[in-house]
């Protein structure tokens, strides 16, 4: 019985010893110094495999019956048939997988973007987020695109937005941190004439890390029209 306590005891003894060896890290680690934004090229980024889905960027529309739709379009009207708000990354991991939430700036009475005619290719814009700790370790790595489509229009008139969508490109989050992103359409307005309209959205993204003693938020905003320009405008 004593040769067994013994060996016991020694176990617990070295198990001790060993566990007091793991280096703990200090709480400068777990604090969160800066942030970081900034637009960046598309050198060396993986391509996005855009999905699909009826939700997608496929600029063919499905074969259907020609119908005319101005009879019940109020072009001057510009409303966001698609997603108002919707979350990016969650937890640290994208929530997307084959088909992402989309929003839309249409004539209003329109029930689909291929109702519409005279869409662009896919434009995009590509960000990239830095939160760094004390010890100025990034412990945040967050790259993402937004992409949209724009002049659509309704037999030459108007100039719309479709398929407006943020894509996570790349994301690392260090352990002991959490990372969460959302967007949001809070508007979505006609700027141009009642004649000749010209859709715009403004686009909010929000996202914020943080540890078991520390969280920062920041946020930025995008500004889109139906000719295709983008601006911050933060």
């Amino acid at each position: 019985m004593n040769r067994v306590l013994a060996v016991f005891a020694l176990s617990a003894l070295i198990a001790f010893q060993a566990q007091a060896q793991i280096p703990t890290r200090d709480q400068n680690y777990y604090k969160i110094k800066s942030v970081v934004t900034k637009e960046i090229t598309e050198q060396n980024l993986p391509s996005v495999v855009v999905p699909n889905e009826p939700a997608d960027f496929d600029l063919a529309p499905a074969e259907a019956e020609v119908l005319d739709i101005t009879s019940f379009l109020s072009l001057d009207a510009v409303v966001n048939i698609g997603k108002g708000v919707w979350t990016v990354v969650q937890a640290g991991k994208p929530t997307t997988d084959t088909k992402f939430d989309t929003a839309n700036a249409l004539p209003g009475g329109a029930t689909d973007w291929t109702e519409l005619e005279g869409w662009g290719a896919p434009e995009f814009k590509t960000f990239n987020v830095q939160y760094k700790n004390i010890y100025d370790m990034t412990v945040v790595d967050f790259t993402y695109r937004v992409m949209y489509i724009a002049n659509g229009n309704v037999k030459g008139i108007g100039q719309y937005l479709a398929n407006v969508t943020v894509i996570p490109v790349n994301l690392s989050v260090a352990w002991g941190f959490k990372f969460n992103v959302s967007a949001a359409i809070p508007t979505v307005t006609n700027i141009g004439t009642a004649q000749n309209p010209l859709a715009a959205m403004q686009v909010n993204l929000r996202w914020s890390a943080s540890s078991f003693i520390s969280s920062e938020e920041s946020s930025r905003m995008f500004y889109i029209t139906g000719d295709g320009e983008f601006k911050e405008i933060n």
